[in-house]
C-alpha cells in the first residue's frame, strides 16, 4: 500500500479529552499513519488522531520508536470511548506505580 510523507500538524486526544497532546503526521496510507511526538509520552492503546483539516480518526497504536508512533485507524466496529482515568491514576501510571493513593 502507498504511503504518503507529510508534515502535517495535529493532535493526539485521550482520557476524555482531558489529554491533548501536539504531534505531527510525517505519513499516511489508507489503513494507518505515523505520528511524531514532541516530546516522549505514555500513550493509551486507542486514542483520537485529530488532523485541523477536519479529519479525526480513532485509532490503535502499533508500535514506537523514541518519539515515532505507528498507528492503525480503526473500523467503526472496532470504535469505542476510551477510559476516563483520574489525574492522580495518570500520574501513577506515569511514574510506573499502579496503585494512585
Amino acid at each position: 500500500q502507498t504511503r504518503s510523507r507529510l508534515h502535517q500538524p495535529a493532535r493526539l486526544v485521550f482520557n476524555g479529552e482531558q489529554s491533548v497532546l501536539a504531534c505531527t503526521v510525517r505519513n499516511r496510507s489508507q489503513t494507518g499513519a505515523m505520528v511524531r511526538m514532541a516530546d516522549w509520552i505514555e500513550l493509551p492503546d486507542t486514542f483520537e488522531l485529530d488532523i485541523p483539516a477536519g479529519d479525526s480518526r480513532r485509532v490503535r497504536q502499533c508500535w514506537r520508536r523514541g518519539d515515532d508512533v505507528g498507528v492503525a485507524f480503526l473500523t467503526p466496529d472496532e470504535t469505542r470511548p476510551s477510559e476516563v482515568i483520574s489525574l492522580a491514576e495518570a500520574r501513577a501510571r506515569r511514574a510506573g506505580r499502579s496503585d494512585p493513593g
